[in-house]
């Protein structure tokens, strides 16, 4: 995610500069606090990242600049970036449209509302019963 490399750090850095919570953040964005943990998790493979709607609600409601939450002031050639998926110009330079796409492929990758509660009762559970999903996931494989 081109943009959104170090959101996680930002995102964390700024609730803690204003003192807000987790569950003050989920609040703006209308989410689920397991989702805004998910934002902030330092390990890349297990992060997930905010909607447009979210990066939206949590500027207007908390006052932080988009600016301040992305990385469009990274030089790519000491840090190279990922490309956002579907942001692309297209040929008639329509913004919409690409928003559009970006939207829809960032929708596709946020977990649902089962997915959120399982992963939120999963993290919830002691190792003994972690180790028993796990080992049921993989008889079904």
């Amino acid at each position: 995610m081109k943009y959104l490399r170090t959101f996680y750090q930002r995102l964390r850095d700024f609730r803690h500069k204003k003192k807000l919570t987790l569950e003050d953040i989920a609040t703006f964005c209308q989410v689920d606090v397991t989702v805004v943990a998910g934002w902030e998790n330092p390990i890349e493979s297990q992060r997930c990242y905010p909607s447009i709607d979210n990066l939206f609600d949590l500027c207007v409601k908390t006052g932080v600049s988009l600016d301040a939450l992305l990385d469009f002031d990274q030089n790519e050639k000491t840090n190279p970036q990922l490309d956002l998926p579907g942001f692309e110009m297209g040929e008639d330079g329509d913004l919409d449209t690409v928003i559009e796409r970006l939207t829809k492929v960032m929708e596709e990758a946020l977990p649902d509302s089962t997915e959120r509660l399982l992963l939120k009762r999963f993290r919830a559970s002691d190792e003994d019963k972690k180790r028993f999903i796990l080992q049921l996931m993989n008889n079904g494989d």
